[in-house]
């Protein structure tokens, strides 16, 4: 069985290194919190906040110990761990409940960002090593609940603060409408406080944690607000009751529900309204009103289940309206009615790959629209748009022509649901398919390292990107490896030359074969460009590009020390690990010890300016990958010493110590961090016109001076456009 003896979240994995291990330090659960990280989107999804890194040191505060693998416990040691994660997270559930309660919406926000996703993830995998009882789908539940309920509770309070303010103006209409916002806000927040009380029980329950002092805080919260909004209703709106005569119980769409009945107030005084709405199963019905308070609505079943027994009749007041909300409950009997759907014939004479397909469907009975009913359409395999019917039961179908679209290709369209009062049979149309040409682009350089990379772009001969399908690549006619094209149509891979091939004669050939598709198949050849060839050197113009470095390199040198990968883990045998595991372990923990004393070897001197200069030139010369990676390693010389920044921060513990630092904005260096991530780890190509603007951002944030940008808080002029303001929020 694997143990997790560690587990650590640090940068996408661009490299594994042995040379560096990083502990996870317990973050206290009351300490301040910066939203700056939840907002922080990079190319491979949200990314990890910062944690402190120690090379070969134990953070004994952590409770996370490293054992010897032949000394420790299996399933003992995953119950520790994941007992510490459990307490990790009721830790920062608990400073989120406390910040809410103390109306620190942010700072309660906060506490379930990056820290919190963090031990989260770390949970969920322990969690299936010991097969948990599911306390990590709580923990999610509480994660995405609470931010929601935050801010319910946050736009509560504002909209009470207008709803004084109204009052006090004497607009007696905006308090109205006012007030009924803060109705609703409070039904939402009383459905959210239930939902975590719940997910509070489980956990509890689950773990050894206790959630009590968290579930007391948010009940309080919840029954201030409801109570502040039992007050508000009572003073703004007169009460009202609906009341209903004899009616047919049997209904269906074609023999519909009629009632008549009466709108009074709780004194017996008739509504004086002349019309007033009524909401019945999931419709919303108009319906005159006479001095008296009698009306008559009509009202046919479409969306609700035949199963149904009884439908809730609630009269909705206009905002401004003096009159507060009633309800109704009737008893029915509901039959089913098999309804026509049918489909307009697509507008082109053909449709090739990418290409927008929009029909009309309309559903009716005996020549009756069926309104508000939900529609589920597809087309080729693939979902297709369609929204519920209108008022004259039609619904505008429409698609992307995927690639995987050959030969007779539908649209089809069937009842959004199963078991409804109408139904119908499922209706298609026939869409005319084309085939479409495709232009496929290459290059290929050597890297330091002797490998090659081949990239490049595949699109329609229109310039649209085709995403989603393989390309072979080849070298001197020999097939070596396969990408996937991604969103923009570009593919990546990183090849080793058969032994038997020369860089500087061999040739690399990408190919697509179109099979199984729309579209037709093309290829392209590409000489390599060599990593050591002078510049000019139109044969061989490789990933440096005549610069003193190789931004391959230059990638590794900016992690510096830090351990990257998604999680490092130890994994742990007891009993059935041989010698061979125990051996590579003792290994990895030796040139640890042995890397991370070492003086490390001395790279070429990169100034910031010649980095940009640089950049610049990978950008004319079509690297756009590699600008961004020396642009911000241009950023990273520049301002690591101006914020006292080690070369062992991550890249995103770096962009967070220079925005706490003041020396660079936030918004900016959140950006090239995220572009440099892109381009350093993702495999993918940045394009041109991303890395131009990343290479701007770049020396706008090394120069401000020189693009309009604002000077750092050490100019004395421009400080006050500087200055630090704080976390960002």
């Amino acid at each position: 069985m694997l143990v997790v003896g560690c587990l650590v979240a640090t940068a996408p994995v661009a490299a594994v290194s042995v040379g560096a291990v990083a502990d996870a330090s317990a973050a206290s659960a009351d300490a301040p919190a910066s939203l700056g990280g939840a907002d922080r989107v990079s190319a491979l999804g949200p990314a990890p906040g910062p944690l402190q890194q120690t090379a070969n040191a134990t953070n004994n505060s952590t409770g996370v110990i490293h054992e010897n693998p032949d000394e420790v416990d299996d399933e003992n040691e995953l119950d520790r761990l994941l007992s510490y994660l459990s307490g990790e997270l009721n830790g920062d559930i608990g400073a989120s409940t406390l910040r809410l309660s103390q109306g620190e919406y942010a700072a309660a926000k906060a506490a379930l960002v990056d820290d919190y996703d963090d031990s989260l993830g770390k949970y969920v995998d322990v969690e299936g090593e010991v097969g948990g009882d599911g306390a990590g789908e709580e923990y999610r539940t509480v994660s995405e609940t609470q931010w929601g309920y935050v801010d319910t509770v946050s736009e509560f309070r504002e909209t009470r603060r207008e709803y004084e303010a109204a009052r006090r103006a004497g607009n007696d209409e905006r308090a109205r409408e006012l007030a009924r916002n803060l109705t609703r806000l409070a039904e939402n927040g009383e459905a959210q406080s239930d939902r975590l009380l719940a997910a509070f029980d489980v956990i509890s329950n689950q773990t050894d944690g206790d959630l009590a002092e968290s579930s007391a805080q948010l009940a309080a919260v919840q029954a201030n607000i409801s109570e502040q909004r039992d007050e508000i209703v009572s003073r703004e709106f007169v009460a009202t009751r609906l009341a209903v005569g004899d009616y047919d119980r049997n209904i269906s769409f074609t023999d519909p529900l009629v009632l008549s009945g009466s709108l009074v107030t709780d004194n017996g005084t008739p509504v004086e309204t002349g019309s007033a709405r009524f909401a019945v199963g999931g419709q919303t019905v108009q319906s005159a009103v006479d001095p008296d308070g009698s009306f008559e609505l009509t009202y046919r079943p479409t969306r609700i289940p035949v199963s149904t027994e009884s439908l809730t009749v609630r009269y909705l007041p206009d905002d401004a309206s003096m009159y507060q909300a009633t309800e109704r409950v009737v008893p029915v009997a509901v039959s089913r009615v098999n309804a026509t759907a049918r489909l307009s014939e697509p507008s082109a004479s053909a449709y090739g790959y990418a290409d927008a397909v929009s029909v009309r469907a309309t559903v009716r009975v005996n020549g009756t629209p069926v309104s508000n009913y939900p529609v589920s359409a597809s087309f080729a395999g693939s979902s297709a748009t369609a929204p519920a019917t209108n008022a004259s039961g039609a619904s505008a179908v429409s698609a992307t022509v995927p690639a995987t679209a050959t030969g007779t290709a539908s649209i089809r369209v069937a009842p959004g649901g199963d078991g409804r009062a109408v139904t119908f049979a499922p209706a298609t149309v026939a869409v005319p398919l084309e085939t479409e040409g495709t232009a496929l682009g290459v290059t290929a350089r050597e890297t330091a390292n002797e490998t090659v990379v081949v990239d490049g772009r595949l699109e329609t001969d229109e310039g649209e990107a085709v995403s989603g399908q393989s390309v072979a690549v080849s070298v001197d006619g020999r097939e070596v490896a396969a990408a996937t094209t991604g969103a923009s149509g570009a593919y990546r891979a990183a090849v080793d030359l058969p032994s038997d091939a020369s860089v500087e004669n061999a040739t690399v050939s990408v190919a697509f074969d179109g099979e199984g598709t729309n579209l037709e198949p093309s290829d392209a050849t590409a000489s390599i460009r060599l990593s050591n060839a002078p510049d000019g050197d139109g044969a061989g113009n490789g990933a440096s590009g005549g610069l003193p470095f190789d931004p391959l390199d230059l990638a590794w040198v900016v992690a510096g020390t830090a351990v990257v990968g998604l999680v490092a883990a130890v994994l742990l045998r007891r009993n059935d690990a041989d010698d061979a595991d125990d051996a590579a372990a003792a290994t990895v923990a030796e040139s640890a010890a042995t890397e991370s004393n070492e003086p490390a070897e001395p790279e070429p001197a990169v100034t910031e300016a010649s980095a940009l200069d640089s950049a610049a030139n990978a950008l004319d010369e079509g690297r756009p990958n590699d600008a961004v990676v020396v642009a911000y390693a241009g950023v990273r010389r520049a301002l690591g010493a101006a914020a006292g920044i080690d070369d062992a921060a991550t890249h995103w513990e770096f962009c967070d110590r220079c925005v706490d630092a003041g020396v660079a904005p936030a918004e900016a260096l959140e950006s090239l961090t995220a572009g440099y991530e892109r381009a350093a780890y993702s495999g993918l190509s940045v394009s041109d016109a991303d890395a131009a603007e990343l290479v701007e951002t770049a020396r706008s944030v090394v120069a401000p001076d020189e693009t309009g940008v604002p000077e750092s808080s050490d100019s004395g002029d421009a400080a006050d456009a500087s200055e630090p303001v704080g976390p960002v929020e």
